[in-house]
């Protein structure tokens, strides 16, 4: 019996060995052999049975403030719309651009996608990756004339619209009032104000300013440089070879602030979450941020104003513009004619009354579409936050909308640590800066 079971083992084993190599053969030709026409067809059948598969990027991902809102309303999209697939691939945070620019290099670009305003934008329209909507909207006046007239030209280039905004944003500062009140301590109007805050808060063991080198972490730089230069010096960084003088002066009152102990002592290795959880959790007094973190926030603790100013002008500027929740259509889907009459479809869904409405009501998200009646907006920080553009004398959008993202990102943001340390001069910052976006400028052809 032994014998006649070692046999039929040997047998089935010699059997197996050609078996299985012959099928590995096969399967390595499969996988090496171009689609064959049948599946193709099959494919194309798929699309023809309402497939449409649209692929949508943007910085709402993750713990974005309006994370959470965004699926909701692209869900609604795909009830309302049978036979289309939103793929939403949107990211939190600095990975949210890596991504969106590796895509394009690819060729493989997002069909909708949001994205603020500057260089990687006009560069992106620039090359023809992004569809000018121009004739759909003079075809639909009524859609062109459901936004606020104010922010057209931050998405027009050349004198074409590519873009179409939802989200109006403003930068300012966050104050974790409770903090302020345990020690007595007034919100500082202006920059020696926030220098003596920010020591005495040191003193008492409390992080000042919840702050990190990171491009988000930016953002009091940019509004310490739009607090000292004028709205012309801003929107127009580089001239003649050199930055504008506001730009190099905003980073030596970033220094003071570093010397009085303002920042946390790990900024340099902080994520943009951990930066913002640090005021979250009362760990940190106050932050730099934008009108989109105010659904983080606890409006029973905390409060918002302009941020300190550095001149003494008597002039309040405030950081304003559009943000990430300005949506455009790639080149490569616009070629597709049933992605392109889904994606407009998707555009004026995402920018519709309805929908701006529930961003405002769920997130108090700033609208640019006109919304007839008043939303129900319960965070009495978003009612703060149109008071705060209402006073200011002067709006300027965040300073980097105009330089060079590279440049902003790879070589401003990183090289932040090294100037605040000592490491490297004025100077040598700038140097630096200078060559990078010449040297971006030439490889693009500009």
């Amino acid at each position: 019996m032994k014998n006649a079971f070692d046999k039929r083992h040997v047998l089935s084993i010699s059997f197996l060995v050609p078996l299985v190599t012959t099928l590995a053969i096969i399967i390595i030709l499969i996988l090496n052999t171009p689609k064959t026409v049948e599946e193709n067809v099959i494919i194309e059948n798929e699309n023809v049975e309402g497939k449409t598969e649209i692929r949508f990027l943007s910085q709402w991902g993750g713990s974005d403030p309006y994370a959470d809102t965004l699926s909701f309303v692209l869900q609604k999209f795909q009830e309302e719309n049978a036979g289309i697939t939103i793929v939403n691939e949107s990211l939190f945070g600095d990975d949210f651009l890596i991504k969106l620019q590796t895509d394009f290099a690819s060729g493989n670009p997002p069909d909708v996608f949001g994205l603020f305003p500057g260089s990687v934008r006009d560069i992106l329209i620039q090359r023809h990756k992004i569809a000018d909507l121009t004739e759909v909207f003079k075809k639909d006046v009524k859609w062109y004339q459901s936004f606020y007239p104010s922010m057209w030209k931050y998405v027009t280039f050349n004198g074409k619209i590519y873009g179409v905004p939802l989200e109006t944003i403003v930068e300012c500062l966050f104050v974790n009032k409770d903090i302020f009140e345990r020690y007595s301590l007034k919100v500082p109007q202006t920059f020696d104000e926030l220098l003596n805050v920010s020591k005495i808060l040191k003193s008492k063991g409390i992080i000042p300013i919840a702050f990190n080198a990171s491009p988000e972490g930016t953002y009091i730089y940019q509004n310490i440089i739009v607090s000292i230069g004028t709205k012309h010096d801003v929107e127009n960084p580089l001239k003649s070879g050199e930055f504008a003088s506001p730009y190099i002066k905003a980073l030596d009152y970033l220094k003071a602030l570093y010397k009085a102990g303002a920042f946390p002592a790990n900024y340099y290795s902080l994520t943009s979450k951990q930066r913002n959880d640090l005021f979250l959790t009362k760990k940190a007094a106050m932050i730099v941020q934008g009108s989109w973190f105010i659904p983080k926030c606890d409006p029973q603790t905390v409060d918002i104003y302009f941020f300190p100013q550095v001149n003494d002008t008597g002039k309040k500027h405030l950081i304003y513009g559009l943000g990430g929740g300005t949506f455009y259509v790639s080149s490569q889907a616009w070629q597709d004619r049933t992605k392109r009459s889904w994606a407009i479809k998707l555009l004026k869904f995402l920018t519709s009354e309805k929908v701006a409405r529930i961003f405002v009501e769920r997130t108090g998200l700033i609208s640019n579409v006109k919304i007839k009646n008043p939303p129900n907006v319960k965070n009495p920080l978003r009612s703060k936050v149109e008071g705060l553009i209402k006073e200011a004398d002067v709006l300027v959008a965040p300073p980097d909308h105009f330089v060079d993202r590279m440049v902003w990102e790879e070589v401003i943001t990183k090289n932040i640590p090294y100037y605040l340390q000592g490491t490297i001069s004025s100077k040598l910052f700038w140097e630096r800066a200078i060559k990078a976006w010449e040297e971006n400028m030439e490889k693009l052809g500009e």
